[in-house]
């Protein structure tokens, strides 16, 4: 009969403990998430207040003896950077530069970010704006009273016994500067984006040109560095044979010194 063996026991796995300062970014960061979903983010005090002080504590994070792994780390900060760049959006004064800068945080944290609640903040904000630029343009925020009034919006010389024709021909003005207004807003929102799409060029080509620049000398040290070496060796390998001449010299002279001596030795001894 086969006698089981006792299954050893499992190592158990130790998972490091948060710090208390961790804990409340964690919490603090699920807290302006939250707000940012659920509130209006224009003009809400709190909400700033509260990103503030999660920049601040993050801040402290790094420094802090339990800090932890680097990959929670940076999610914190990025993370806060996201909500950070949401408030600052919201202070901008009209909607396209609101819309603008949602766009461009939608190449941080919003669309890299595997958290969803990012996502949903960014998706809400690029709406909400969206809305609010289309409201300015096509002049959307009016009543429901104002806009059954435009069928009689008055001239600068309309009166109460104005014909229909003037009525009609108000009514044409006022819709041909509203199309104009438009126009005028449509363009300037397209100088802006060609403005920076030109600075970023730019920088890009900046970039290219030092790069470049950068290849080119290391290149050209390279080959200077090559040709000294060449110098460096020749040099050597003449030092060498001069080296070797001199004993050469040295060994004969110190020779012949020898056989000269030996030889008055000698005629010394036989007289």
């Amino acid at each position: 009969m086969a006698v089981e063996k006792p299954e050893k026991p499992k190592p158990s796995v130790t998972v490091p403990k948060k710090s208390r300062l961790e804990m409340n970014v964690r919490l603090l960061l699920n807290k302006c998430e939250l707000m940012a979903k659920q509130e209006p983010i224009d003009d809400n005090c709190r909400l700033t207040q509260y990103v503030e002080a999660l920049n601040e504590m993050i801040a402290e994070l790094k420094t802090s003896k339990d800090k932890p792994a680097k990959e929670h780390l940076a999610e914190y900060v990025k993370r806060a950077s996201f909500l950070k760049g949401v408030v600052q959006t919201a202070s901008l004064n009209t909607p396209s530069e609101k819309l603008e800068a949602v766009q461009l945080l939608s190449h941080g944290a919003a669309t890299m970010s595997a958290d969803a609640s990012a996502q949903e903040i960014h998706q809400k904000t690029r709406v909400k704006y969206g809305v609010e630029l289309r409201s300015e343009l096509f002049g959307l925020e009016d009543s429901d009273d104002t806009l059954r009034k435009r069928n009689i919006i008055k001239a600068p010389n309309f009166t109460s016994n104005s014909s229909g024709q003037e009525d009609i021909d108000s009514l044409l003005k006022y819709h041909q500067n509203m199309q104009e207004k438009v126009a005028e807003n449509m363009v300037l929102l397209t100088k802006s984006l060609k403005e920076q799409s030109q600075i970023a060029s730019t920088i890009i080509k900046g970039d290219t040109e030092a790069l470049k620049k950068s290849s080119e000398l290391t290149d050209r040290n390279i080959s200077s560095l090559k040709v000294e070496s060449d110098r460096l060796q020749e040099h050597s390998k003449s030092a060498w044979k001069c080296w070797l001449w001199i004993m050469l010299a040295i060994v004969m002279a110190i020779f012949i010194n020898m056989v000269l001596f030996m030889k008055v030795m000698k005629k010394k001894a036989v007289t």
